[in-house]
């Protein structure tokens, strides 16, 4: 259908075809705010936004990047850009030129309401940054880097506006969880949705991890001061030794902005999470675990409910939250043991794996006994799972996957040996 979409509106390329820019901008702009307004998150946002004079001047546009980035926010350009190469994936087009998919998107409506309807989570990812940039407009070219602490914002603001659509209209989620649909927009935004945590702290970590030590370029505002600090430091005594005390002043100068934006924004951050958590994630879970129950996907109800029933200790929930947890997470451990006993004769050794795997871990987090006739399941299979999760990890190419693969690799691996013993 969407391809269709896209072909119905192919005409003869006509030159200069960027001339659309401006006008796509201003509708794109239009009705993405019409979509983030129906969440309180959106709306909150956008009223963050409109009191920054650079939000009225902002544009949102559509270009080619070869790199994974679905989309970005450019300060220096003061516009939020969508990468068209995953614009033409979403709609399984051929490789047309950006002036075509500009002109495609801007002449159908129907096209944008498509587009905008999946993407919006990621737009409002990148709106955050947009109003960071607005309101600390000199930490990058103070920090020399970006500021890991801004991505802690975006994702949670991000998925607390995703959980506010779900809420309101579950059936993506549904059909997401069986495994019925998928499109890349939605399989990114899940992503992070699905590994919430009750501890900010370990949500935050799977955040750093994931920009520090694997993407790079991104520092803490905490070790961007300390840098810059040290360069303040050599800076004055090269001004000593070679009177050009102008560039010592402005490097003092610069470490002034990025401390009281550093302490600035901490405060802000602090409160933000503060106000949020754990209510929100307590809510998030207990909805997703209840959906995956219900769609009988039990590693992610497991992890959604046992888990997060484990972790439910000093997590100041409310005694209702915290009861549901602790009865729906008793709950999924049952159903998934009862449906592995069911069905294991035809489910494919990741299937099976990825069921006993999840079973364990929720057992072990909440000190439930496995299943005594499971675990000599566990014990036949685990080394065809190792051997299986070596196979893919060798064979693949794509950074994501490749980590799912080692991770998995690692922890059947150390089954395998006896390294940990199944819990009892």
């Amino acid at each position: 259908m969407r391809l269709l979409l896209f072909l119905l509106l192919l005409l003869p390329p006509s030159a200069g075809a960027l001339q659309y820019d401006a006008r796509l901008s201003a509708k794109l702009k239009k009705e993405f705010e019409g979509k983030l307004s129906a969440a309180q998150t959106g709306r909150e946002l956008l009223a963050r936004l409109a009191k920054t004079p650079s939000y009225a001047r902002l544009k949102v546009l559509a270009r080619k990047d070869d790199s994974e980035t679905l989309a970005w926010f450019d300060p220096d350009d003061n516009a939020v850009y969508l990468n068209s190469r995953f614009i033409l994936k979403f709609f399984a087009a051929r490789d047309f030129r950006d002036a075509k998919i500009v002109e495609i998107l801007w002449g159908n409506k129907e096209v944008r309401t498509e587009l905008v309807k999946y993407v919006a989570p990621i737009y409002l990812h990148e709106l955050v940054h947009a109003v960071q940039c607005y309101l600390y407009p000199e930490y990058r070219q103070d920090a020399g880097a970006n500021p890991l602490e801004f991505e802690y914002e975006a994702y949670l603001t991000e998925d607390m506006y995703v959980h506010e659509l779900m809420k309101a209209d579950p059936a993506l989620l549904r059909a997401f969880i069986r495994g019925t649909y998928t499109d890349l927009y939605t399989a990114n935004i899940f992503g992070s949705y699905f590994t919430l945590s009750l501890d900010p702290g370990k949500y935050r970590e799977k955040i750093r991890r994931y920009y520090e030590e694997r993407l790079g370029g991104y520092v803490s505002m905490e070790k961007a001061a300390v840098r810059k600090q040290n360069s303040v430091a050599d800076s004055k005594i090269f001004a000593y030794a070679s009177g050009e005390v102008g560039t010592y002043a402005r490097d003092n100068t610069a470490l002034a902005r990025l401390r009281k934006e550093k302490n600035d924004y901490a405060r802000f951050l602090d409160d933000f999470y503060n106000k949020r958590w754990p209510a929100f994630s307590a809510d998030a879970l207990l909805f997703v675990g209840e959906l995956a129950l219900k769609e009988k996907n039990y590693p992610l109800a497991l992890d959604c409910l046992a888990v997060a029933d484990a972790n439910s200790a000093g997590a100041g929930l409310a005694p209702e939250a915290l009861s549901s947890l602790k009865t729906k997470g008793a709950l999924a451990v049952l159903e998934a043991a009862s449906f592995v006993r069911d069905s294991h004769k035809k489910m494919d050794i990741e299937v099976l794996s990825q069921h006993l795997k999840a079973l364990e871990k929720a057992c072990a987090a909440t000190g439930r006994p496995f299943p005594g006739d499971l675990s000599a399941l566990a014990e036949k299979h685990y080394p065809e799972a190792m051997a299986y999760y070596a196979r893919k990890h060798a064979a693949e190419t794509d950074p994501s996957r490749k980590d799912y693969y080692k991770e998995n690799l690692d922890y059947f691996a150390a089954r395998g040996e006896g390294g940990a013993a199944l819990p009892e």
